[in-house]
């Protein structure tokens, strides 16, 4: 068997991956602050693989100049690399409600995720529960800049901070005001603080889900947020640019189609092969 027929399905199923990110994006072009996705892919030749152990399955990226000088018949295959988030700003979208919260510039809600960890949003689209927790739109807490506290202390309860009288009221219908540096109050009353965080490289957070991401190196959160703005009775648009995406997802079942075309014939000519060689 010809081992062109791998590099050809090393390249299929690079592109499947590829395929389903981009369907992924377009099938989100209407989530608030969703950040597209993009694959990057890496080629390597078996041949130069040398793990130091039995368990070392991770593959090393090879330089481009480790191809040089090969012979012709050394095959080289592709692999997906890694999925990256693309932090483009999104589009502000005025909706009027009252919290209905979108950022401009590099800053993060900081939420209570279902593990119990900080994690990190900028879908912005936030409700009060029924008991009176500021949540985001599937329901995880939203937390205060008290940074000092447990992440289970941060959470913004609006009505622990009101009066007895002021709790027989709805707090869902009171006009809530949120400041352009986060600040949270009603009337004259301030309640709490939103934490909004900033990373040096945005790039190497974890996407969980579609609209969360988990800091993985304590030394990319920045100290402060000052490049945010906080924007009141609005809400961050996906960053997913439709005709764009269209435009990726022709290209790249072009590209499948004919990995999957390239295979086929591979299997002919062995099929070819070994007609021949039992005729003869």
């Amino acid at each position: 068997m010809d081992k062109g027929i791998f590099t050809a399905l090393s390249g299929g199923i690079a592109k499947a991956h590829q395929l389903e990110i981009i369907a992924n994006n377009l099938a989100n072009v209407d989530t608030p602050a969703f950040k597209r996705d993009t694959a990057t892919f890496n080629e390597y030749l078996p041949e130069l693989r040398r793990p130091d152990t039995v368990e070392a399955l991770d593959r090393e990226i090879k330089s481009q100049t480790m191809f040089d000088g090969r012979p012709p018949g050394d095959k080289s295959f592709v692999e997906l690399d890694g999925i990256y988030s693309d932090f483009q700003q999104g589009t502000l979208k005025r909706t009027g409600r009252t919290t209905d919260l979108a950022l401009e510039g590099k800053g993060f809600f900081e939420v209570l995720g279902p593990e119990g960890d900080v994690i990190f949003t900028r879908q912005g689209n936030l409700k009060i529960s029924e008991d009176g927790v500021l949540v985001t739109a599937n329901g995880l807490p939203v937390l205060s800049a008290n940074y000092e506290r447990t992440p289970e202390d941060r959470i913004i309860r609006i009505r622990d901070v009101l009066s007895p009288e002021q709790r027989t009221v709805d707090v869902a219908e009171q006009r809530l005001q949120f400041s352009s540096d986060g600040v949270i109050s009603q009337g004259e009353i301030q309640l709490n603080t939103l934490a909004i965080r900033e990373f040096h490289e945005p790039q190497y957070l974890e996407k969980v889900g579609n609209a969360y991401f988990r800091n993985t190196d304590e030394r990319n959160l920045k100290e402060g947020s000052q490049g945010t703005r906080l924007h009141q009775g609005a809400i961050e648009s996906s960053n997913v640019n439709p005709l764009r995406e269209m435009t990726l997802l022709i290209e790249a079942s072009r590209a499948y189609e004919a990995q999957l075309q390239a295979i086929k014939t591979f299997n002919d000519i062995d099929g070819k092969t070994a007609n021949e060689i039992a005729r003869g």
